[in-house]
C-alpha cells in the first residue's frame, strides 16, 4: 500500500466509524457484495493499526506530506459540495415544508402578499357597525391584523418584504408560489454562509460553517415555515458576504441584499450601519451601498406611514411596551442555553477566531452577531427554544468565526491529524444537530399543521354562507380558505360571549365555535363561570385529528 493510499485509508475509516456510530450500524449491498458493519470499534481499531503502521515506515513528515496532497484536491470539491448541500435544503423545504395557511404568522405573510397583488392593502369591514362590543373591531380583525383607528378597517401587522416576495413568487408559479420562498431562500443562505467564510477564513472554514448551519436545528425548523426568520438570515449573509467582496459590484450587492433584509425585519435595521461602517474604515463602496440600500428603508417607511400613519410606527403597536430592562437576564439565559444544547459548547470557539492574531473581517463579524443579538436582549420573553429563530441572521457569522478558531486551533496538530479530528469532529457534530431536529418532529409538521386547511375546506363546504366562527388560532386560516368572517374571542370580556352569540343571530349571522385542544381550557376558563356556551359541555359537529386535535362547536 502506497503512502498516499494508507492516508486515504485511515481517513475513509475514521469516518465509516462516525457514521456507524450515528446510524447504529450499516448494512446493504454495493454492486451484488453484501456490507454490513455493526460496530464502530473495528474501524476505529483498524485506522489507528495502519495509522500506527504508517507513522513506523514513514514518519509523520511523510504522511503529513501526502495528508497535505490530499487535502489540496479536497479544497476545490468544497465548492460543489455546499452546492449539493444548499440543493438539498432545498428540496427538504419543498417537499418535507408547510404548505398551509395556519397560525398568525403564515396567514399574515400569505394573505398580505394577496393584498399587493389586489395592489390594496386595506380591507374594510362596514358590518363592525353594527357590533357594539367593547373592541368591535378587534374582535374581527384576525390574527397577523389590526384595525385601524377611527375606522371600520383592518390592515396587516408584518412587514412588507416577505409578502412582496411571495406575490412575485405567486404570480410566476401560482397558488403554490408562496410557499417556495423560504425553501430557496433557505438553499441560498447555505451558500452565503459558505461563501462568507471563504471570505473571512478558508474554504474549509467556509466549508464547515454552510454544513452547520445547514444541520442547525432551528435553521431546520424554520425551513418548514412560510415565515420571515430564512429570508432575513439569507439576505443579511448574503450583505456580510457582499460587503467583504473584492468585486467592483459587490458592495452594490451587499446594499441590495441589506434592503431586501430591512423591508423584511425591520426592526434589524441598524445592523445596515455595521457593514457601511466596515466599508467606509477599508476604503470600499460605500457610498453604492448606500445608494443600494436606501430603497428598503423608503419602502418600510412609505409602507408604515400609509398603514400606520407614521414612517416610524409599525403593525406591532407601542413597541416599547416589548422592551424591558428586566428581560435582559431572563433572555440571556434561555438564548444561550439553546445556543448550546442545540449548537453543543463547541460555539463558543468563536472567540477563538478573536483571540487569535485578530483581523478585522472577524470583528466585523463579531460585531453583527453581537448586534443581533442586542436586538432581541431585552425582547419579551418566550418559553420555546423555537424562538431562537430571532438570531438566525447572527448564526451563519457566528458558525464562521467558530469553524475560523478550530481551523486555527487544529492548525497546531500534524496535517494528518488535522483532517481526521476535523472531518470525524464535523461528522459527529452534524449528525448530533440532526438528530436534535429530527427528534423534535422537524420533518412532521406539514402533516400536523394541515388541520388548518381541512377545518377551513369543512368550513366552506359544509356551513352557510353567513357562517361566523368564534375562534383565535382559527381566525386566519379560516377567512383564508372559508372566506367566512371570524371573531376572536380573546378580544371578548369574559361575560360578553353569550351577548356576542346573540348580536350575531340578530344580524342574521350562523355562529360556530373552532378551538384547538390546547385552546379549549382557555376559553372555559374565560367564559364558562358566565356563560352556558363557554362550558362547552356539548358535543363537537365535528373533531379533527389531523395532528393536535380541532373541535368545531355550534352554539345551542
Amino acid at each position: 500500500m502506497t503512502r498516499r493510499a494508507l492516508v486515504c485509508a485511515v481517513l475513509v475509516l475514521s469516518l465509516w466509524a462516525v457514521l456507524v456510530y450515528v446510524t447504529g450500524g450499516v448494512s446493504g449491498a454495493l454492486f451484488g457484495v453484501r456490507i454490513s458493519s455493526r460496530s464502530a470499534f473495528r474501524p476505529l481499531v483498524l485506522a489507528a493499526v495502519l495509522l500506527a503502521a504508517g507513522v513506523l515506515a514513514y514518519g509523520w513528515r511523510a504522511l503529513d506530506r501526502d495528508a497535505e496532497w490530499l487535502l489540496v484536491r479536497l479544497r476545490p470539491a468544497m465548492a460543489p459540495a455546499v452546492v449539493a448541500v444548499s440543493a438539498g435544503i432545498l428540496c427538504l423545504g419543498l417537499f418535507r415544508g408547510i404548505l398551509t395557511v395556519a397560525g398568525a404568522d403564515s396567514y399574515g405573510y400569505v394573505s398580505q402578499a394577496d393584498l399587493w397583488l389586489r395592489h390594496d392593502l386595506h380591507i374594510e369591514q362596514p358590518f363592525v357597525r353594527k357590533f357594539p362590543l367593547p373592541a368591535a373591531d378587534w374582535n374581527f380583525s384576525p390574527l397577523g391584523y389590526r384595525p385601524v383607528a377611527g375606522a371600520h378597517v383592518i390592515v396587516p401587522t408584518y412587514a412588507p418584504g416577505l409578502p412582496i416576495l411571495m406575490a412575485v413568487f405567486k404570480t410566476m408559479a401560482g397558488p403554490r408560489g408562496p410557499y417556495l420562498v423560504v425553501p430557496i431562500l433557505g438553499g441560498l443562505a447555505v451558500w452565503f454562509c459558505y461563501r462568507l467564510g471563504v471570505r473571512a477564513g478558508s474554504p474549509f472554514a467556509g466549508g464547515t460553517a454552510a454544513l452547520l448551519f445547514a444541520a442547525s436545528p432551528v435553521f431546520l425548523f424554520q425551513l418548514m415555515w412560510p415565515m420571515s426568520d430564512i429570508p432575513a438570515a439569507a439576505f443579511w449573509t448574503a450583505a456580510l458576504a457582499g460587503a467583504l467582496g473584492t468585486a467592483h459590484y459587490s458592495s452594490a450587492a451587499a446594499g441590495l441584499c441589506a434592503a431586501a433584509a430591512v423591508a423584511i425585519r425591520p426592526n434589524l435595521a441598524p445592523l445596515a450601519a455595521i457593514p457601511l461602517v466596515y466599508l467606509m474604515w477599508t476604503g470600499g463602496g460605500w457610498r453604492a451601498f448606500v445608494l443600494a440600500a436606501l430603497p428598503g428603508f423608503c419602502l418600510v417607511a412609505a409602507v408604515n406611514t400609509y398603514l400606520y400613519g407614521s414612517p416610524l410606527a409599525s403593525g406591532y403597536g407601542n413597541v416599547g411596551a416589548l422592551y424591558e430592562l428586566g428581560n435582559g437576564l431572563t433572555n440571556v439565559k434561555r438564548y444561550g442555553g439553546w445556543l448550546l444544547v442545540t449548537q453543543t459548547p463547541l460555539i463558543v470557539l468563536a472567540v477563538v477566531a478573536l483571540a487569535r492574531p485578530p483581523r478585522l473581517i472577524h470583528w466585523f463579524l463579531a460585531v453583527f452577531a453581537s448586534s443581533v443579538f442586542l436586538a432581541y436582549l431585552f425582547y419579551s420573553p418566550f418559553d420555546d427554544w423555537s424562538y431562537l429563530r430571532f438570531l438566525l441572521p447572527a448564526l451563519p457569522a457566528l458558525l464562521v468565526l467558530t469553524a475560523v478558531g478550530v481551523v486555527w486551533l487544529l492548525s497546531h496538530l500534524p496535517l494528518l491529524a488535522q483532517a481526521i479530528v476535523f472531518s470525524c469532529g464535523a461528522a459527529l457534530l452534524i449528525a448530533y444537530q440532526v438528530n436534535i431536529a429530527v427528534s423534535r418532529g422537524v420533518l412532521d409538521l406539514r402533516e400536523g399543521e394541515r388541520r388548518y386547511e381541512a377545518v377551513g375546506q369543512y368550513a366552506a363546504s359544509s356551513t352557510p354562507s353567513n357562517a361566523v366562527f368564534i375562534s383565535m388560532q382559527h381566525s386566519g386560516s379560516i377567512r383564508h380558505y372559508a372566506g367566512r368572517l371570524t371573531l376572536r374571542y380573546d378580544w371578548l370580556p369574559g361575560d360578553w360571549l353569550d351577548r356576542a352569540i346573540a348580536m350575531l343571530r340578530e344580524q342574521g349571522y350562523r355562529p360556530y365555535i373552532v378551538l384547538e385542544e390546547w385552546e379549549e381550557p382557555i376559553f372555559r376558563e374565560r367564559f364558562g363561570g358566565q356563560s352556558e356556551a363557554g362550558r362547552l359541555a356539548w358535543p363537537p359537529l365535528i373533531e379533527f385529528k389531523n395532528g393536535m386535535r380541532v373541535r368545531l362547536y355550534e352554539p345551542p
